[in-house]
């Protein structure tokens, strides 16, 4: 007997814990079960309640922004230097080509005049080398001239003696001939010699030339850079703009590449607005957008969106179509509102906190006297800011509670006081 109580102890030890915890889950089931079946009593004046509409639904997506200047530049350092005067503040109205900063570097201006006079002297040195090049040239064609007329004196005197020789004249002899013809070939090939030699000085001569000239103008582009790095010390408006920054001092030491100044074109501006992540699937290119500057409304056409989210928000360009009002300027705090599609003749109501686009939702909808609500799966479609399409659950009239918390959605059935 002793054994058998403790077998029975033994597995009610066992079973026994979960057989208790089954029995309560259970018992928490019927009674949420029990709960969700029951009536729950509100007041109505504490429930947001919105009617279902039929009709042309426009549907926007907002987001706040800021207009940015359309074309930016920024004016860096292309020389080092130290900032001797800056002419302008943030704000300013400059037109191209006006001077807004004022660098110094007295050897830059030392190696400019260095190059000048190294410049001088080899156009020198050009000139007396080409002159040496005409007078050498000269002496050869002199030298030419002199071959042609000993060849010249030979050829008559041999054309003399050939005809005296063939006469039978015994006052040439054959020795006398012979000699004077072998001189006439060697006046002639001098002087075809000396001809090459002109030939070929004048190519040596061109060449050495053209090696001047390419040495001096190796020198005058130095020359030109170095008083193009010399100008640079006067940094000067590239457009005409207002002046965003200014980014040095008085006195301050700068680097080659180091940002001076940010320009802008006043009247060249464009709106980036912050569109929620959720919202940017519904935005496309060419939409119409208005943007709200607070004082004025200007239209405006999406021209870019952001591949990118940053910060739970997508950054979208916005061309401006009109022109722009007196309040618009850089860095303006906007609001823009897209035009993502227009709908017409379809069911929409203001939109609960909770309903997503093209997602189903569980709402509460009014009975036609308006006592009672029950809880009804609804289709949603398009959405904006404040309204929201219905695709099925929904008729036209119908009212609908919006404020729905945790403790309203544990019923299915609601009594309204």
């Amino acid at each position: 007997m002793d054994i058998v109580k403790k077998q029975q102890t033994s597995l009610f030890k066992k079973y026994g814990k979960l057989v208790i915890g089954a029995l309560v889950l259970l018992a928490a089931v019927v009674f949420i079960q029990f709960l969700s079946t029951q009536s729950y009593a509100l007041d109505r004046n504490k429930l947001l309640i919105a009617e279902v509409q039929q009709g042309n639904f426009s549907i926007k997506v907002r987001g706040p922004g800021v207009l940015t200047p359309k074309d930016i530049r920024w004016i860096a350092s292309s020389v080092e230097g130290r900032a001797e005067r800056v002419l302008v503040k943030p704000g300013a109205n400059v037109k191209a080509g006006d001077l807004l900063i004022e660098l110094t570097n007295p050897k830059l201006e030392r190696s400019l005049e260095e190059t000048r006079w190294e410049l001088e002297a080899q156009e020198a040195e050009a000139k007396a080398a080409i002159v040496e090049f005409d007078s050498m040239l000269l002496d050869q064609k002199a030298r030419v001239f002199n071959a042609k007329l000993d060849y010249d004196s030979v050829a008559m005197r041999l054309n003399a003696e050939t005809e005296l020789f063939n006469n039978g004249a015994q006052a040439v002899s054959k020795l006398d001939f012979e000699r004077t013809k072998l001189t006439t070939r060697q006046n002639k090939e001098r002087w075809q010699i000396e001809q090459q030699r002109t030939s070929k000085m004048k190519e040596t001569l061109i060449a050495k030339t053209h090696a001047l000239n390419a040495r001096l103008n190796k020198m005058r582009k130095s020359l030109e850079s170095m008083e193009e790095q010399v100008d640079n010390l006067q940094v000067k408006a590239s457009i005409d703009s207002v002046v965003q920054d200014v980014a040095i001092e008085v006195g301050q030491q700068v680097t080659l590449g180091t940002s001076l100044a940010k320009l802008a074109k006043q009247q060249e501006l464009i709106a980036e607005l912050q569109i929620p992540e959720l919202a940017i699937r519904d935005v496309a290119l060419g939409q119409s957008v208005i943007i709200d500057t607070r004082n004025n409304q200007i239209n405006g056409e999406v021209i870019r969106i952001a591949p990118a989210v940053n910060n739970g928000s997508v950054q979208v360009d916005v061309a401006l179509k009109q022109p722009l009002p007196a309040d618009a300027r850089p860095d303006l705090s906007i609001d823009g509102e897209i035009l993502v599609a227009n709908l017409a003749n379809t069911k929409f109501v203001r939109r609960p906190s909770f309903a997503q686009s093209h997602r189903s939702a569980k709402i509460f909808k009014l009975s036609n006297d308006g006592a009672n609500a029950e809880k009804i799966s609804v289709d949603f479609g398009q959405g904006s800011v404040q309204k929201i399409q219905i695709k099925s659950g929904l008729e036209a009239g119908d009212k609908i509670i919006l404020s729905q918390n945790d403790e309203l959605n544990r019923f299915n059935k609601i009594t309204l006081k």
